[in-house]
């Protein structure tokens, strides 16, 4: 099934012509404006536009004799193939001479224009594809009774010259002049207008002006203007002049001689028309001369214009090449594999498939066919398909090609496949060169993701909308080598049905054993390679080898090759065996023996070779080793990888690798011409690995994966994977030299643990004691080095299963087995918590992610009895935290919900929609729909956001945040789809009403999905209102479900009934009596490509799965849900409950994954995260982001692995997550070592700053703390809460706790309190409202207000004590610093006050102010919004400059470098000014020890901790420790400043975000873009 048929059927119904105005349709001339005649069902390539000259029409000018049929501009040219793609427009304008006017030339031109840029059918164009403009343009004579003169300037020439002009002179039309390529001028006299004064003189008899006319005079401003300034700007244009040869009458002769018709410009094409001025451009029929010479023009250059913009080569340069590899995790390796096989290859050979007619049939066919052919093993399949490449480059053909190898995992995988087939068409076409880049752009680890994602975003969403001319042949060897063949098969067709693609492809098996769910909607030729077929090639082969075969003379040696030849059975490698064997005889006698000994079965062959290595004296054991790494290896290993191999395998030297291969097993394993050992071929290995191979070298699979995973073992457990010993050691510094083998044993090991016996305590061990050692950290190094981080994912599910199947035969106990299970998480963990970070700094693992990882995880426990580092302390949580952050909006009631790559979109009740980023979980703009959002909805481009409520649909455009459309519903839309790059909007109405909008246009159609439904089916579904509805645009389906009554099945292409489903029987044609409980209440489809499945939830419980391919159920199960959704690779099902549980299943097998019990009731929505790895469920006024560890999940048969991610049992987790008040307010007590938080629930509690322990509960307000404020050197404490009521008490510590004495002061302001500060000693109170500012003294009896200062219109802004003078204040606001008396708040400055320099911008708005380095500085934080997470803007100051003298200060410029760079101003700490990142990192800048432009980094904090919706809570204590508010506790970062990488901030948190996939040491060692 495909979407774009869906999209052509949408079109032809939409977009027919356009001139349907009533008004038009009387006129002969024909409507005024831009009329669209024609729009192409698919991709357009150009616009033609036609406009008329003095007094025509935008139809009349164009139709002969009046005559409707013969309108050729829309008539004809939609019909003509070489217009096809061609979008048609015909403009109209008013310039009748007859008619008053106030109008010019250069009004017109601009009408023309900003028409054609406006116009709703023309979209704009994108980086990808350039729209060409062409023009034709044709005057009128104006010829009535005696005007006789033979000069006139074509009005419409002018026109077009002048919009011409203006577009290129005009920023606004910018892109409208580069896309304007082309000018037809059909007999327009470009010099001379005598005429045009004659008709002056005689329209001077007629009232009103008409200044259009006089603009055509010959010595007119505007002529001269227009006629000096188009050469100028025209000359990257095409022109083409048309000139008249007959002449009106004999009377008047010609029109507009040729001279005057033609330009002389250098870049025109001039020829002549057999016709009078008026026949021109109007035809009796098409097969008039004079129209195949004016369409014949235009198709030509439409087709230059196809031909550059679809089939374009481009010649990447090194940096191009660099992006494409470094997104797709490609390299030039294939092109090596290609020149490899070829220069195997015979010259002559493989002639006998290109002189066969099924092969010319298929490539050179008008239609696009799959070529499938199919041989024996060994017969040559590899090579014919190099000679097939050859032959293609050869007639230079678009070729992209790959060699399936199932020795190598990194060729054996989809993923390999369709990266580098995108890769070859990426640098071949420049279009999709830009489409691959701006989807990798989007999608910055998809090199990392599964095939259904790459094969959805890179092409079904990207290349295969690209519009190809030429036939691009795809060239596949060896598809039975690829590890999910059966998966590829309805990918490559779905190619072949949606672009010009050819493919053939090789295999053992033919197309019949792949059975297809549907019928192919493409043909397929099947070929099967007989032994006659490569009989001359073979021929060929024995030929060149005569020389090297032992014997007498040239007549024997004919006679040896003839029965090689008939004995081969048209097997290469046979043949080639056959050979090796009588190149080690002499005698005729031994000829004859091999000849007649050897056998023709390749498995007899195998087994004589084996028998002979047997009889060998020596090198038993080092012959099974190599035979083993062989055999067992994930990919094939270097000469120098397998010799370190080897070492550590047998525990001894080795003299030379090639020499131990040639001498012992040279007839099975070879070394290639890049030094890789190789198998001579994939039957050599299923030889070996067969059971009954009765040799001692025969390999057990489960024990060669043994031996292969305990040498990884022993390896990685050596002293040269040791971390360093001190956090301190400059960690750029960190790698060591280390051996070859280390990229094989650190991404290839857990593929062998996947194959070994579960029960096996020799791997169990080894793995145990690799996992509790420190060189795990190493390990995980090396593999975040190399920016795959999908080797730690695949590390875990391996762990997990392999556990899973041990507990099967052995119960779960001992310390390793319990190590090995928390490493199964862990693993996950890491990527999903910490995976940004160890791209970006992988030696973070060795101290900088451990402490942040739960007290019980292993990480936390093998780093803290291995270190004394970073300790983080005060946290609750011992074990994996499943919410990953909350977001709380209590003034709203979340209702709609959507999720695309990075935002997520939640519509509200009050009809606000808000956007947040995915990875911090902030705000990133609102947008209004001013009713109850009941839908949102994200295009499939992601700057396209749908909502919908009650009775609006609207859309907006993400990128400039403006409403695009609005479209009135009558009935309550349940579902909202989008196709065709976001062409299309379809709605799904309560009405039984399909809703599609055409987003170019605005215009709607619906249609009525029960209208032509009869019978019981009327009567079932007509008459009754939906309840729920999904699309499924890939399979063309909407579902429908109505209360107590079957699934309805709609065909979004052919608008017919598709069928009906229930949940006993699965399709129903018929309807029987329905249960009234037991109908469908939810349902979704899968979003995978080609998955034809879709899930039902049922009213009693059941959960249902339907195969819409054949409508049968393929399986169900109980989950009680009334919520569905899929992730958006549709592997994985989401179902919630009125209970709030909520539950994970597998698509494909409704296997339970996860389930997460929560306290909460009543889930509203829930989705998936762009990347699969959340979900999202809002229920009344929070949203919570989950992160269950079942949604990491490997990609089943498919990449490098052959084990399952399913969960064997599904993880079950209890979350309690009642509502507890969380920390609103902090401040510190250094002197006491305690610090003081205030909650939403009005306490304020006392924790131990060396701990994070909470110590005792202190006091309370009624309501929400606001801010604390403490004067150490009095132990006063001011609270304030929300309802503005300020309280000061002091603090008392005993031997058994504080103690809290009488509030000395209590008093509630009455209005919003801004900031409450104490002086030292806290005889002053000081506090600010949003009217006021009032003192008040404080002592044991009573408080008394000493002044007030009435708010002026100040903005925002901020007090503080000034560091060097303790009895003074300092007040900034805007750009404006006021210094103020402690005691009596009386300025002390100037009126004017100091003025604050350095570029603070008026919309920048004054946070914090924060003394520092002892308080010889003051930094200022400032925000464009003081909202919760805005980024400040960091400015430091001399504190010396705030003096009562001064009038003006400017900002240290030492510290400019900082401006820019701080999320959160932490706080001082001696003379460190520490500060929050926004790349998360907690940095420093110490002025005597930074230079200019340098900050010091030292940790990171989680990225979900730093995902809240609310304002950040980090501290700086004197000792410099770190406190972070974690919701409701204290987080302690102890000793996190004294691990410092010297860094510049600019380069601070950069991560290696354009990532790498497979083994490093496969070609060359990558390493990560940033080392801490």
């Amino acid at each position: 099934a495909s979407s774009s048929s869906l999209n052509r059927s949408f079109r032809s119904r939409m977009l027919t012509r356009r001139d349907d105005n009533p008004e038009a349709s009387h006129d002969a001339k024909g409507p005024l404006g831009l009329n669209t005649l024609y729009i192409p069902i698919d991709t357009t390539v150009a616009d033609l536009v036609f406009v008329h000259g003095l007094a025509g029409g935008s139809r009349s000018t164009w139709t002969k004799n009046g005559e409707p049929s013969l309108y050729w501009p829309q008539e004809w040219l939609p019909n003509d193939p070489g217009f096809r793609d061609v979008r048609i427009h015909s403009f109209g304008y008013n310039a009748n001479w007859d008619k008053e006017s106030s109008l010019n030339i250069h009004d017109f031109s601009k009408s023309l224009l900003e028409s054609i840029h406006d116009c709703p059918t023309i979209p704009r164009v994108s980086k990808a594809r350039t729209m060409h403009f062409l023009a034709i343009t044709w005057s009128k004579p104006a010829l009535r009774n005696n005007f006789t003169s033979r000069r006139l300037e074509l009005m419409g020439g002018l026109v077009i010259k002048r919009a011409y002009i203006l577009a290129r002179q005009k920023d606004t039309f910018t892109s409208t002049a580069r896309r304007i390529q082309a000018i037809f001028f059909l007999a327009t006299p470009h010099r001379g207008a005598d005429l045009a004064q004659l008709l002056t003189k005689f329209l001077n008899f007629s009232p009103g002006q008409r200044p259009f006319v006089t603009d055509l005079h010959r010595n007119s401003f505007a002529t001269q203007s227009i006629n000096d300034e188009f050469p100028r700007y025209s000359q990257d244009l095409q022109l083409f002049s048309f000139y008249e040869t007959l002449p009106i009458s004999y009377s008047i002769g010609l029109v507009v001689d040729k001279d005057l018709a033609i330009l002389n410009y250098v870049n025109e094409r001039t020829a002549y028309l057999n016709a009078n001025h008026r026949d021109v451009c109007r035809y009796a029929n098409q097969n008039d001369p004079n129209y195949k010479t004016v369409r014949n023009a235009l198709a030509s250059a439409i087709d230059n214009f196809r031909t550059h913009q679809t089939v374009s080569k481009c010649e990447l340069d090194r940096e191009q090449r660099r992006r494409l590899d470094t997104y797709l995790g490609t390299t030039d390796a294939l092109e090596d594999d290609f020149m490899d096989i070829d220069a195997i290859r015979m010259e002559g050979t493989c002639q006998w498939l290109l002189q066969k007619q099924s092969f010319l049939d298929w490539r050179e066919s008008a239609n696009n066919e799959l070529y499938w052919i199919s041989a024996k093993p060994a017969t040559g399949k590899t090579i014919t398909s190099g000679r097939v490449i050859n032959h293609l480059r050869d007639l230079n053909r678009d070729c992209a090609f790959y060699f399936f190898n199932h020795n190598d995992k990194n060729k054996s995988t989809i993923q390999s496949f369709l990266l580098s087939v995108a890769r070859q068409m990426a640098a071949t076409h420049t279009e999709s060169f830009n489409v691959v880049l701006a989807v990798c752009e989007q999608n910055e680890n998809l090199s990392q993701a599964d095939y259904r994602t790459i094969w959805r975003k890179l092409f079904l969403q990207g290349l295969l909308k690209v519009r190809y001319v030429r036939p691009q042949y795809w060239i596949i060897d060896g598809l039975d080598e690829c590890r999910n063949h059966s998966a590829i098969v309805p990918l490559l067709l779905k190619v072949i049905e949606h672009c010009t693609a050819r493919i053939l492809l090789t295999s053992r098996d033919q197309f019949r054993s792949h059975p297809q769910s549907e019928q192919p909607r493409v043909r397929v030729l099947s070929e099967t390679i007989a032994a006659e077929d490569t009989r001359s090639d073979i021929a060929l082969y024995l030929k060149a080898s005569m020389d090297h075969l032992p014997s007498v003379d040239q007549e024997d040696r004919q006679i040896m090759s003839h029965k090689i030849l008939d004995k081969s059975a048209g097997c290469f490698l046979w043949v080639k065996l056959v050979l090796q064997d009588l190149v080690r005889v002499h005698t005729s006698a031994e000829i004859r023996q091999v000849l007649e000994d050897v056998p023709s079965d390749m498995n007899q062959l195998y087994s004589r070779i084996l028998d002979g290595m047997s009889t060998a004296p020596r090198g038993k054991v080092l012959t099974k080793a190599i035979l083993t790494w062989a055999v067992c290896s994930v990919r094939p290993l270097t000469t120098e990888e397998i010799f370190h191999a080897l070492v550590v395998d047998i525990e001894d030297s080795i003299d030379s690798v090639e020499r131990s291969i040639a001498s012992s097993c040279g007839q099975l394993v070879y070394v290639d011409s890049h030094s890789y050992v190789q198998l001579i071929h994939q039957t050599a290995r299923d030889y070996l690995l067969q059971a009954d191979v009765h040799s001692g070298f025969g390999i057990d699979k489960q024990v060669g994966h043994k031996r292969l995973a305990l040498t990884c073992l022993h390896f990685l457990n050596r002293n040269e994977m040791k971390r360093p010993r001190h956090p301190k050691l400059s960690m750029n510094n960190i790698g060591m030299e280390r051996s070859p083998f280390v990229a094989y044993a650190s991404f290839s090991l857990f593929d062998h643990i996947a194959h070994v016996d579960a029960t096996d305590e020799e791997v169990i061990s080894a793995l145990a004691r690799f996992m509790a050692s420190s060189n795990v950290f190493a390990w995980v190094e090396y593999i975040a080095r190399s920016s795959n981080l999908t080797r730690l994912v695949h590390a875990g599910n391996v762990l997990r299963s392999f556990l899973h199947k041990r507990s099967g035969f052995s119960p779960p106990l001992g310390k390793g087995i319990a190590l090995l299970d928390n490493w199964a998480t862990d693993l996950l963990r890491l990527v999903t918590k910490f995976g940004k970070e160890l791209l970006g700094s992988p030696t973070s693992i060795y101290y900088l992610i451990p402490p942040f990882c739960p007290a019980e995880s292993a990480p936390r426990k093998l780093f803290a009895a291995s270190v004394r580092g970073i300790t983080v302390l005060g946290l609750s949580a011992t074990k994996w935290d499943y919410c990953a952050s909350t977001i709380l909006e209590p003034n709203e009631q979340f209702q709609a919900l959507a999720c695309s790559e990075k935002l997520f979109a939640v519509g509200t009740f009050s009809g606000n929609i808000v956007l947040y980023s995915t990875e911090t979980c902030q705000e990133t703009q609102k947008l209004r729909h001013c009713e109850p959002v009941r839908l949102v909805h994200f295009g499939q481009t992601t700057r396209f956001l749908v909502a919908a409520g009650a009775k609006i649909v609207r859309t907006w455009d993400l990128t400039t945040n403006q409403q695009v459309w609005e479209f009135q519903t009558p009935q309550l839309c349940m579902s909202l789809a989008t196709t065709e790059g976001d062409e299309f909007l379809l709605g799904a109405l309560k009405s039984n009403d399909l809703a599609v909008w055409h987003l170019t246009s605005g215009t709607l159609r619906d249609y009525n999905w029960t209208e032509d439904l009869e019978g019981q089916q009327a009567v079932a579904f007509r008459r009754r209102q939906p309840i729920a509805a999904a699309f499924c645009i890939d399979s063309k389906l909407l579902a429908v479900v109505y209360r107590g009554q079957d699934i309805l099945l709609w065909d979004l292409e052919s608008d017919a009934l598709y069928d009906t489903y229930n949940r006993m029987a699965g399709a129903s044609p018929i309807l029987g009596e329905r249960a009234a409980d037991a109908g469908a209440v939810a349902l979704t489809f899968s979003r995978a490509p080609d998955a034809n499945l879709l899930a039902a939830a049922y009213s009693d419980g059941d959960l249902v799965l339907f195969d819409t391919s054949d409508g049968h159920i393929k399986t169900l199960t109980t989950a009680n849900a009334y919520i569905l959704t899929s992730s958006p690779d549709g592997r994985t099902l989401a179902t919630g409950d009125g209970s709030g549980k909520l539950q994970i299943f597998d698509f494909e097998t409704l296997e339970l994954l996860c389930c997460i019990q929560s306290t909460e009731y009543n889930i509203k929505e829930l989705q998936f995260s762009g990347d699969n790895l959340q979900i999202l469920v809002i229920k009344g006024s929070h949203c919570r982001i989950w992160d269950p560890v079942a949604l990491v999940r490997q990609d089943v048969k498919d990449e490098s692995s052959d084990v399952v991610s399913l969960q064997s049992t599904p993880q079950d987790v209890q979350m309690d997550i009642t509502h507890i008040p969380l920390i609103t307010a902090l401040t510190i007590y250094e002197a006491g070592e305690v610090l003081f938080c205030g909650k939403e629930d009005g306490s304020i509690h006392l924790y131990e700053i060396k701990s994070g322990r909470h110590v005792q509960k202190l006091l309370s307000h009624a309501v929400s703390i606001l801010a604390l404020f403490l004067d150490e050197e009095s132990s006063a404490l001011c609270t304030t809460d929300l309802s503005s009521r300020v309280m000061v008490h002091r603090l008392v510590r005993q031997i058994n706790g504080w103690k809290v004495q009488p509030a000395v002061f209590d008093h509630r302001i009455g209005v919003s309190v801004n900031q409450v500060l104490l002086n030292r000693g806290s005889t002053r109170l000081l506090v600010s409202s949003t009217t006021s500012d009032i003192l008040w003294s404080i002592s044991a009896n009573a408080s008394e207000m000493i002044s007030t200062i009435q708010k002026e219109d100040r903005g925002a802004y901020r007090w503080t004590t000034h560091p060097r003078h303790r009895d003074q204040l300092i007040l900034m606001a805007g750009n404006i610093a006021h210094l103020y008396d402690w005691l009596t708040l009386s300025k002390l400055t100037n009126t004017e006050g100091i003025l604050l320099e350095g570029g603070i911008l008026p919309e920048l708005m004054i946070q914090s102010i924060t003394p520092c380095f002892n308080g010889s500085m003051i930094a200022t934080a400032f925000k464009e919004s003081l909202g919760a997470r805005v980024k400040s803007k960091l400015l430091l100051w001399d504190s010396l400059d705030f003096n009562v003298h001064a009038t003006s200060c400017v900002p240290v410029p030492k510290y400019h470098f900082l401006a820019d760079q701080v999320q959160v101003l932490i706080g001082s700490s001696g003379q460190k000014l520490v500060f929050l990142h926004g790349s998360g990192w907690v940095c420093s800048v110490d002025p005597q020890a930074t230079g200019l432009g340098d900050s010091v980094r030292h940790f990171f904090f989680p990225a979900d901790w730093l995902s809240t919706d609310t304002s950040l809570m980090i501290k700086i204590t004197r000792q410099s420790e770190i406190i972070f508010i974690k919701r409701n506790e204290v987080a302690v970062v102890r000793q996190g400043l004294e691990i410092s990488d010297r860094e510049s901030v600019g380069d601070v948190g950069k991560s290696s975000s354009l990532t790498t996939s497979g083994d490093p040491g496969y070609k060359g060692e990558s390493q990560g873009a940033l080392q801490p």
